[in-house]
């Protein structure tokens, strides 16, 4: 028999996901400074800010398709 999930904690609501991603350290660590500085600059959860930069990221899919088929040509 499986074991029973864990019990969600308040920050992890109806609605959230928790995903894994492997990226470069210096990605991470510039992704979670950007976080911390519009958590402490807008007082929003950090699961928010983390909502509006992917949001951003998306209206910007276009350009990150360029950038990563540029990167094969150099």
């Amino acid at each position: 028999m499986p074991p029973e999930p864990a019990p969600k904690k308040r920050a992890q609501g109806a609605g959230m996901d928790r995903r894994s991603w492997y990226m470069p350290r210096a990605s991470a660590d510039s992704l979670a400074e950007v976080v911390e500085d519009l958590h402490y600059d807008t007082r929003q959860p950090k699961h928010e800010v983390l909502r509006a930069l992917v949001e951003v990221a998306l209206e910007h899919r276009a350009e990150a398709r360029a950038r990563l088929k540029g990167k094969g040509s150099h």
